[in-house]
């Protein structure tokens, strides 16, 4: 009898996840607000400047690309974003609500692909699953299913080191959908990359979007790659970083790399964002370099 009645419980509980993740499926993108966000920073000798008056709308399901050179704030805003930094001043808010810390709502894609090395590739995708205590059939089931949805089920029971950096990376992006986030933030998620490697995880990623219409925030140095991914590109000044641009993207999807179209577009943006660019590159380097084009000294 208590063998029977511990029995229902469980599959009371296994029911309740499934139910859960089965309503989490079908979870549509946030709106993301920032509004009037400026951000310092205090060191030994001086405070630092991130962010001035920054004022960005994203619609719920909306793909925007933040394009700009380094110390733009691009990593800053998606920090401030899911939780783990607060503005100075102004606010963040997520569906309405203001941003007051990391949640399940918003999930993050770093760089490095960050999959813990001692667990398998399906044991990091249940990972997060197993934080929120979800049953192990309903975690395995939720599991499959993504890892199904990036092509790496066969490879499930992997070690990251076993696994090409692409491959990593798509399995860093099925943890990070684990949960079902309404708002997907990737920065930089493809930078290294290689070429042929880095177009196929656009397509992935492009597709992926299409199919849940999550709302994402990608940060990209790739003029080419936030033009074939966004709805709309912004483009970020530098020291302090700010909203210089908006470039709406009207292109139909699926788009490709090598689209004509996807490439005119980008190289009217770069040119936008030339003179960024080269400002970096002033700050940054020594009195004897000259911009590519123009010429040296003597």
């Amino acid at each position: 009898m208590f063998a029977f009645a511990k029995g229902s419980a469980d599959s009371r509980v296994a029911a309740a996840d499934s139910t859960a993740v089965a309503s989490r499926a079908h979870r549509a993108g946030a709106s993301l607000d920032l509004d009037d966000v400026s951000l310092s920073v205090a060191n030994a000798t001086a405070t630092v400047e991130i962010l001035r008056s920054v004022s960005l709308r994203v619609a719920a399901g909306e793909f925007v690309c933040l394009l700009g050179p380094s110390g733009s704030g691009k990593s800053t805003i998606l920090n401030l974003i899911a939780g783990l930094a607060k503005p100075t001043v102004g606010r963040v808010r997520s569906a309405e609500v203001d941003v007051a810390g990391p949640g399940p709502d918003r999930a993050v894609v770093f760089q490095d692909a960050a999959l813990f090395p001692w667990l398998t590739l399906r044991d990091n995708v249940e990972f997060p699953l197993k934080l929120q205590g979800l049953a192990s059939a309903t975690r395995a089931a939720r599991s499959e299913e993504l890892l199904r949805q990036v092509h790496l089920w066969r490879f499930q029971e992997r070690f990251p080191h076993e696994l090409s950096g692409g491959m990593r990376q798509r399995g860093a992006i099925a943890r990070a959908l684990a949960t079902d986030p309404a708002v997907l933030l990737m920065d930089e998620p493809f930078a290294a990359l290689d070429a042929q490697t880095r177009e196929i995880l656009q397509g992935e990623v492009e597709r992926i979007w299409s199919a849940t219409r999550k709302t994402i925030i990608f940060v990209t140095h790739n003029v080419r790659e936030a033009v074939r991914l966004a709805d709309r590109v912004v483009l970020m000044g530098t020291r302090p970083g700010r909203v210089l641009h908006e470039e709406r993207v009207d292109l139909p999807r699926p788009r490709a790399a090598n689209d004509a179209r996807v490439s005119a577009l980008a190289n009217g943006v770069a040119r936008r964002i030339a003179s960024e660019v080269e400002k970096v590159a002033r700050e940054e380097a020594d009195d004897a370099w000259v911009a590519p084009g123009a010429h040296g000294p003597g």
